[in-house]
């Protein structure tokens, strides 16, 4: 999958909330929350903006941190 579609996605569930993926999306900004690299809601790692990548099922953390 694209990094494109995956942020569309990720942008998808930010309007359209789903219980499943804010689960995933809470886990995944708990970690972002103390990484290094999250810059203003940002990763420096892969540019994405850190509301819509947790969200988005298909996206990995650049840095593997992000459960499987």
């Amino acid at each position: 999958m694209s990094k494109f579609k995956e942020i569309i996605d990720g942008w998808k569930y930010t309007i359209f909330p789903n219980e499943t993926v804010e689960d995933m999306a809470i886990k995944r900004a708990e970690i972002c929350a103390s990484c290094e690299h999250n810059v203003n809601n940002k990763c420096t790692q892969c540019g994405c903006f850190l509301v819509a990548k947790t969200r988005s099922p298909k996206s990995t953390c650049p840095k593997n941190k992000w459960p499987k």
